[in-house]
This record gives structure tokens, sequence and C-alpha cells, in this order.
């Protein structure tokens, strides 16, 4: 059966744009009510990228909602089940979609290369709400350990604010370009790591800044993002029992590396199973889920567009 090039979701509040041969990435997010693209949209001189354990994330899209697994960082042969690409096999896989897509409801699935694992999601509107279903099977008779993350790259302009949820104090930094809030390792202060830095305020697009962050296990998986010249935020929900971790990148032409251009101007949020880059990490830190032969797990995540015109004050989670 032909697979569409594009799919599009769409209600009275939202328009969700999914390519399916891109991964499967959500390629736009925008509210119909004030016309904003929530998301960072791919440089369009671009060559495909051919799915293999060497292919580089910087080679593709960098743009949208993207899936990461069974890494996130890539993964050497001392890694339990061989080696994993950078950002894992599915970012680089074309996408089947599976029964009958509407404008509310769509399915997609695909199977890996580095693990024998089918990863599908069901993706569905509800008013002013994109909800995401996920699913991650072990078609092989040995058990499989993988790691996950979301990888929304959100669009983003100086000044806008990133929220996290009341009870993050402390975040430990896995990558500062150039040390700026330290070495990797390093637990710093949220929001305010040394004085005059804000990581809550979204820095220039000129600003050379690149930083993986991550929270300690969460007791509610909610963050969002506020848009000030719409007056619009973007609340991110999860169930942090299925997803305990965040990790928080904030790159303002810091990546991928400063004078190579095009620049990433982008937040992303970015739930996850565990607070490192690297399956191998996780593996070796006990955190990687393990499916057994034939099982799967499964989890969600929930993306709320709030109505625009609304105060900083007034966006709360």
């Amino acid at each position: 059966m032909s697979q569409p090039e594009t799919c599009l979701l769409q209600n009275a509040e939202l328009a969700v744009t999914v390519l399916p041969a891109e991964g499967g990435r959500i390629a736009s997010l925008v509210s119909r009510r004030s016309g904003l693209e929530f998301l960072t949209q791919a440089r369009v001189d671009r060559t495909p990228v051919a799915p293999s354990l060497k292919a580089a994330f910087r080679d593709g899209p960098c743009a949208g909602i993207e899936e990461c697994l069974p890494t996130i960082g890539p993964c050497g042969e001392e890694t339990e089940g061989g080696a994993a690409p950078d950002h894992g096999d599915f970012w680089q896989l074309g996408w089947d979609v599976t029964g009958t897509p509407d404008r509310a409801h769509l399915r997609l699935q695909a199977t890996g290369f580095s693990r024998p694992l089918r990863f599908s999601k069901e993706l569905s509107l509800e008013g002013s709400t994109l909800h995401i279903r996920y699913r991650v099977e072990n078609l092989s008779s040995l058990p499989v350990s993988f790691l996950y993350a979301c990888h929304p790259l959100f669009a983003v302009s100086e000044g806008d604010r990133v929220v996290l949820p009341e009870e993050i104090r402390e975040l430990e930094l896995y990558y500062s370009l150039g040390d700026r809030l330290g070495a990797p390792g390093t637990a710093i202060s949220w929001p305010q790591p040394v004085e005059g830095i804000d990581l809550r305020i979204v820095g220039a697009r000129n600003a050379a800044i690149a930083e993986m962050l991550y929270t300690d296990r969460l007791q509610r998986g909610r963050c969002g993002l506020y848009r000030a010249a719409a007056g619009q935020g973007l609340i991110l929900s999860f169930d942090a029992a299925q997803l305990p971790y965040l990790g928080l990148w904030l790159c303002y032409g810091g990546w991928p590396e400063p004078g190579v251009e095009p620049l990433q101007y982008a937040v992303a949020l970015e739930p996850t199973f565990a607070p490192l880059n690297t399956l191998l990490g996780a593996q070796r830190a006990n955190l990687s889920p393990v499916l057994a032969a034939g099982e799967s797990q499964e989890w969600s995540i929930a993306f709320q567009i709030t109505a625009p015109g609304i105060q900083l004050a007034d966006f709360s989670l």
C-alpha cells in the first residue's frame, strides 16, 4: 500500500502536520486561533539521510518533534545489544501509516535496525491538545534494553520563558558549550545557576549558547514554554511514573558549533526514562527499560496549547 507523504490532523484549535517518510516526525504544530507555529522548521536544502549506524543527526531534519529510540547519543559495540546510532534508529526511518487516518487520528509504526524493536504511536486531537500514545515491542526471542526520549524542538524568540515544575530546584549539567555553566556532572541551581544568568529566559539567536541539563526523578510530569510576543503557551504533560525524568536542551546559536550554518535556535523539553544521553550510560546506571521476548511497553505524552493573549503570570502548569 502506498504511503502518504504528508498527513494533516486538524480541528478548530490545532493544525498538525506529520511526515511519515521523515522519521514519522511532527513537522508542524500550529495554533489556529493565533497562527503561531510552535515547532522549528527544517532547512530545505538538506540531503535525505540513508538509515545506518553511522548516520549523523545533524544531517537530518533536526526540526519538529522527533523520536529518539533506542538511544539519544551514539553507542559503540560495548553496549549491551550492540552499537546504536546517533539519536537512535527511528528518526532515520520511514514510518508506515496503519489503519485509516482521519482529521483527528493517525497511527504510525516502524521497525528498528539496531534492535529488533517495533515502535508505534497514535496521535489524536482533543480541543487544543495533541495526545500521543506510544508503544514499543520486542520482536525477538531475547531480552532487549532501550532508552527513549521525546525530542520536540520548539521554536523560540528572545524573551520567551521556559517553565518547569515548582519541585525543580536543581538540575544536573550534561553539557554546556565552553563550560559556561560548569563541567559535565555539575549540579546547578534552577533557574539562576550563577548571578546574571536566568535559564528561564530565552536568549538571543546569536548568543552562542548550547546546554543540556537533566532533572532528578520527577513527582509531576509537566513543563511548558511561554511565547511572549503572542502571549501564548504550550504545556507538555506526561506520567512521571512512566517517564520519570526531563531533559532540557537550550540552544541559542550554539549548535552544531559556532560559525557552522545553519545554527539552531530552539528549546527542547524531553521526557525520558533516564537522566542520561546514551543507552550505554542508562544500562550502566540500571535505568534502561528491558523488554522480555515479545513484551511491550506503553507511555503517553500530551502537548496542550493555551489561548493566545495571556500574560506570563496567568500561564501556569
